[in-house]
């Protein structure tokens, strides 16, 4: 009889998970309090790019936080209502915006990132069918001072991680390769290995694959509890239903801290809240995904499809939709293109990651028992995902 497995949490890091552990030939059962699928996997960018991984605390940031506290278009917005709740998680926080912190994360990350691509490819030879593109990165800038500092910076990493080296383009040259950018725009960079997908079809293409194999999938399905005896999990409750089972891993993204509580583990998670806007049959097209280095904001080009995102707000667990932040998104892009972006819909959306004090994932067995294992990670505004087999 093979080992039966339950992952808590249905969003592409319990998904993934899920898939591996069944071809690895676990009994495995999925659990998720909403749909699959439905938080800060779905809406994202969906970039695929390991030259970016780096962690969200960096020298510096403090400073600019203090300067971005108050404005609800800036790249990083702390609620102030929420500062009571959150000032334990912001004095750690902060504890590693420094370079020796921000530099081991950095290490660790990239190490972390090594076979991405590698790993993606393996998906589609499976059979997984899902959006994935290869144009590469493109970046653009509106000041000269931070396309220089981009350029060394993608150039260091390129030396000490082994990532390709960036290619530079003048004003002219953007245009060339992306006519709808606006004149403003003084230069940019392309790093041409780097992907992006649509998150949602990936999603949907591990549901669509757990769905064909021997995997239970359990959808509004909340964990309530958590019976421990000793050093091991016996059984969670959803309910009125109790599940047991050899092994638990808990995969639940935002909500992990709360969960991890039930696990006797005290998990320092907060939610960052991304915003994005997805147009369909728009009036610009693009051949690459942007990166919009000074204002922080993103364009991911889909199928007969757009999205703009962006931004980080920390504001505790909540669905609130800031329409301020989502107008600032708007703002930000509009800087970049030669008109106003448009197209036959527009769904804004908004969604939580699992924010860790000092930016790295948490991925291992839960301290004190046998037979649990955590694993949750949220970086900036993309998927960021590494599919790993050990």
């Amino acid at each position: 009889m093979s080992q039966k497995i339950i992952v808590i949490g249905g969003g592409i890091i319990g998904l993934s998970s899920a898939y591996y552990l069944s071809k690895s030939g676990y009994d495995v059962t999925i659990l998720e309090k909403d749909c699959f699928a439905n938080a800060s996997s779905k809406g994202n960018q969906g970039w695929v790019c390991p030259a970016l991984h780096t962690p969200v605390p960096e020298p510096g940031l403090v400073g600019n936080s203090l300067k971005w506290l108050m404005k609800k278009d800036s790249p990083l917005y702390i609620k102030p209502s929420a500062l009571p709740s959150l000032s334990g998680w912001l004095s750690q926080f902060m504890k590693y915006c420094n370079e020796r912190d921000f530099k081991s994360g950095e290490d660790a990350l990239h190490n972390l990132s090594q076979t991405t691509f590698e790993l993606y490819d393996s998906l589609t030879s499976e059979g997984l069918e899902f959006e994935m593109y290869y144009e590469g990165m493109l970046f653009l800038f509106l000041n000269e001072k931070e396309l220089q500092q981009h350029i060394n910076k993608f150039s260091e990493r390129s030396n000490l991680y082994g990532h390709e080296n960036p290619i530079v383009f003048s004003q002219d040259e953007i245009r060339k390769i992306e006519p709808n950018v606006s004149d403003d725009v003084i230069g940019g960079l392309l790093l041409k290995e780097q992907r992006h997908v649509n998150p949602e079809s990936l999603s949907n293409a591990f549901i669509n694959k757990l769905e064909d194999s021997n995997v239970t999938l359990l959808e509004n399905t909340e964990v309530t509890d958590v019976e421990l005896d000793e050093n091991r999990v016996v059984a969670i409750s959803t309910g009125e239903m109790k599940m047991e089972a050899d092994t638990f891993l808990l995969n639940a993204g935002a909500w992990s801290g709360k969960l991890a509580e039930k696990f006797s583990f005290n998990l320092p998670v907060q939610a960052g809240k991304g915003y994005s806007v997805t147009i369909t049959n728009p009036n610009l097209n693009f051949s690459h995904p942007l990166y919009l280095g000074d204002t922080k904001a993103g364009v991911s080009p889909f199928k007969d499809a757009v999205r703009i995102g962006g931004t980080m707000e920390l504001s505790g667990i909540n669905s609130k939709m800031d329409k301020n932040r989502i107008q600032g998104i708007r703002n930000s892009v509009a800087k970049y293109l030669k008109a106003e972006l448009q197209g036959k819909t527009e769904v804004e959306w908004s969604g939580m990651r699992p924010m860790t004090p000092d930016g790295l994932p948490v991925i291992g067995k839960i301290p004190n028992l046998d037979n649990a294992f955590i694993a949750t990670y949220g970086n900036r505004s993309s998927i960021w995902l590494q599919f790993r087999q050990e």
